[in-house]
């Protein structure tokens, strides 16, 4: 390069960094994540336990433990643990931590948490719910912490995986709503700003997992279609919660398609403490013969998934190889309608979450479709994710059917999901009291063999009760640029520390 050459090269590099076309930050190395939203009640990371908000925080917070693939829990901020008996629980936590504020993690940091969680405001947060079992914590030495339950819990280290750490003197400092806008955990990332639709994330200097590029940005798109295009366009670099009809268009440009289940399955719902037709179990057993779940599975998840014979994942703790699925069989359908007194069917509201898989729509109107058939005609809504968590944590529900999953994330535990769908949760849709002797007696064994039979029973009462249409094994398609490396999610977690992406 002649110095002339080199000469106008810098005087063109200098203005575009004086206009901000580009600036040192372009240098650094991105990651940018299409997820379909952000966490709408702020960052406090009590507050939500279910996506997409488990996206968010899992790159600001860290938790005691993780658990893998296959719901086996593996050490985070907890190096080892052990139960000191079927209530009590000690683990020893990595040394080292810090929080972004530079506050050390001690034993006291998860006492404080655990507290605040069961204290009457921390009862209004939804995590609260999630581990219902715990009773209390206390610090045993600077890095030994003890946690009791009131009922023996074979998966608590499991379930620990959906508490993430906050730094107690931020909290102490700021209060509930001054977290929500600064949150500050021990996590890979620090928010930078929060802006509509994208949260900058920068790599915190002082977490103990550092992460290989400098920079996350989260973009928040709820459209499936969006976030496809978003990677096809090269505007990220991750999309989350694709569907099997865009794994063409994914592979020929390239890049990824990670296909993994993720030990949900998915209903249609019914919300039976409203009055309808739903309140009678002939008419739910009705539905679910009502609806072909096998051309489903093969057209519209390309045979990706399997049809739900109980209110359990196929990978799940507890999950009965022994129950077969409603068939599909309009005749009984319509039979079963009749003696219930409704030949001519009904109508019924649903509502789905609009920022859900790509596939999840066809999955809906593909019910939808089958269930005119016998004279059911089911009004889907989709509705954004507040609308929706005000009907999932607050029983404001427009309709009597909504589309849902039976989690047993991160626990892997058949039973987990029961805590929503049943008489336990804080806003219950489906309450059947005579499950719930048996229910419990299944959720205070601590003897695996016993809880595995235990529950086998709740799922055969579960399924003949038809608590909604049970439908298909959730999967997930997640697209991911050819230029990313150890990209990897299970329970709605995402490692982001551990991925790199070429410049």
């Amino acid at each position: 390069m002649n110095s002339l050459s080199r000469i106008v090269r810098l005087g063109v590099v200098a203005f575009l960094v004086a206009t901000g076309t580009l600036h040192p930050q372009a240098q650094a190395k991105t990651l940018r994540a299409a997820i379909s939203g952000f966490p709408n009640l702020g960052f406090n990371p009590l507050t939500l336990g279910n996506a997409p908000a488990l996206y968010t925080f899992a790159a600001m917070f860290d938790a005691l433990t993780l658990v893998d693939p296959g719901g086996v829990a593996k050490p985070q901020l907890a190096e080892s643990w052990r139960a000191v008996d079927q209530k009590t629980w000690h683990f020893k936590l990595r040394p080292g931590v810090f929080f972004s504020n530079g506050e050390a993690l001690t034993a006291e940091s998860v006492a404080f948490v655990i507290k605040l969680m069961k204290s009457p405001l921390g009862q209004t947060y939804s995590t609260s719910a999630e581990v219902s079992s715990i009773r209390d914590a206390r610090a045993v030495d600077q890095l030994t912490v003890e946690i009791t339950t009131t009922e023996p819990n074979p998966f608590l280290p499991q379930e620990l995986s959906l508490i993430r750490i906050l730094s107690p003197a931020q909290w102490t400092k700021v209060g509930a709503d001054g977290f929500n806008q600064a949150p500050v955990g021990s996590g890979p990332f620090v928010l930078e700003k929060a802006a509509p639709g994208r949260l900058i994330l920068t790599a915190a200097a002082t977490s103990w997992r550092k992460p290989i590029v400098d920079r996350l940005e989260l973009l928040a798109v709820p459209e499936p279609a969006a976030r496809l295009q978003a990677l096809l366009s090269g505007n990220a670099d991750i999309s989350i919660q694709l569907g099997p009809d865009e794994i063409a268009a994914v592979e020929s440009a390239g890049h990824r398609m990670i296909i993994q289940p993720d030990g949900a399955m998915i209903v249609l719902a019914f919300v039976t403490t409203k009055d309808s037709p739903l309140k009678d179990v002939r008419v739910r057993r009705a539905l679910n013969y009502a609806v072909n779940k096998d051309d489903i599975v093969n057209g519209i998840l390309s045979g990706h998934a399997r049809v739900a014979s109980q209110t359990a994942s196929s990978i799940a703790f507890g999950y009965d190889p022994q129950l077969k699925p409603y068939p599909y069989n309009p005749a009984e359908a319509r039979r079963l309608l009749t003696d219930a007194g409704y030949p001519d069917g009904f109508s019924i509201v649903a509502e789905t979450f609009s920022g859900n898989a790509s596939y999840a729509p066809l999955v809906y109107q593909r019910v939808s479709a089958d269930l005119a058939k016998v004279g059911v005609k089911v009004e889907i809504h989709p509705v954004p994710i507040a609308k929706y968590g005000r009907g999932l944590f607050q029983g404001e529900w427009e309709g009597t059917a909504f589309g849902v999953d039976y989690n047993a994330a991160p626990s892997f535990d058949a039973l987990r999901a029961f805590h929503r769908h049943s008489c336990l949760w804080r806003a219950p849709w489906y309450c059947d009291p005579s499950i719930m002797p048996l229910l419990n007696e299944a959720l205070a064994t601590f003897d695996l063999d016993k809880r595995r039979a235990l529950t086998q029973q709740v799922l055969a009462h579960q399924r003949d009760q038809a608590p909604g249409i049970l439908l298909h094994d959730n999967v997930r398609f997640d697209g991911v640029s050819r230029a990313v490396k150890n990209f990897s999610v299970t329970s709605g977690y995402i490692p982001y520390d551990a991925i790199d992406i070429a410049k």
